[in-house]
């Protein structure tokens, strides 16, 4: 997980998935189950989307899975935790949703106001928007590797859309 650290400094740095220009009431945050299902580990600004699995989640938190293609809906953003640095299926995970500003890495050169995709072969960072989701767009400049802010906007999704 990349942070922008320095020996020197009084206040943690910025990382990926890191909450931005918030204020208390107005995070959009809210608590969704990662799949059961699922495979592998979700990780801090990893995108993801709503996912529908029949009868066996007529109650409870929403269910949320991995995106597999560039194009799927996002729902969401996986939100950092001082607690753990991943999350398995079937735990509870903390998510950025429209409307919150998350710290996340530019996959390439982008100016401010650009709007952005999260790449899923590399989660935590976006790119450009071109023909996939859509995001939300940036509020800060950024060379390749930067951590910068992303308001999100996310696309409007269905549950069991793909």
């Amino acid at each position: 997980m990349a942070v922008d650290t320095n020996v020197n400094q009084f206040k943690p740095g910025k990382a990926v998935g890191d909450i931005a220009l918030n204020f208390f009431g107005a995070e959009s945050i809210i608590s969704v189950r990662y799949n059961p299902n699922g495979t592998g580990n979700l990780v801090p600004g990893e995108t993801i989307r709503l996912v529908d699995l029949g009868a066996s989640d007529l109650a409870g938190d929403p269910i949320v899975d991995k995106r597999t293609t560039e194009v799927q809906a996002i729902f969401g953003t996986v939100r950092r935790s001082l607690k753990q640095a991943t999350f398995a299926p079937g735990d509870t995970v903390e998510v950025a949703i429209e409307g919150a500003v998350m710290y996340l890495k530019a996959a390439a050169a982008l100016t401010r106001g650009v709007k952005v995709s999260g790449v899923v072969a590399t989660p935590g960072s976006v790119q450009a928007i071109g023909t996939k989701a859509y995001l939300g767009y940036t509020l800060d400049k950024a060379g390749i590797g930067d951590i910068i802010r992303i308001y999100l906007k996310n696309d409007a999704v269905t549950a069991g859309t793909t």
